[in-house]
């Protein structure tokens, strides 16, 4: 018989915080649609490459920072409508 999902989930849930933390990055690698997947190294320097990508963009003012308050108070707003 088939697991269910959320027996699958209740049991990750109860790793340890380092063996969760390999398993979402392997899950996530595993969504990716490229023949070879990224290394660890390569998959570091994408997301150092995105994180500075994201800093320009806030210096340059094309994006613009928002308090944890204003963020929840625009998507409980959102989930009203």
């Amino acid at each position: 018989m088939a697991r269910n999902i959320d027996d699958i989930e209740k049991e990750l849930m109860a790793l340890p915080e380092q063996d969760r933390s390999r398993i979402a990055l392997d899950l996530i690698r595993s969504l990716d649609n490229d023949d070879e997947p990224l290394s660890r190294e390569e998959w570091e320097a994408a997301w150092l490459e995105e994180v500075r990508r994201r800093e320009a963009e806030i210096d340059s003012g094309k994006a613009t920072l928002v308090s944890h308050e204003e963020l929840m108070a625009s998507l409980k707003s959102v989930l009203r409508e």
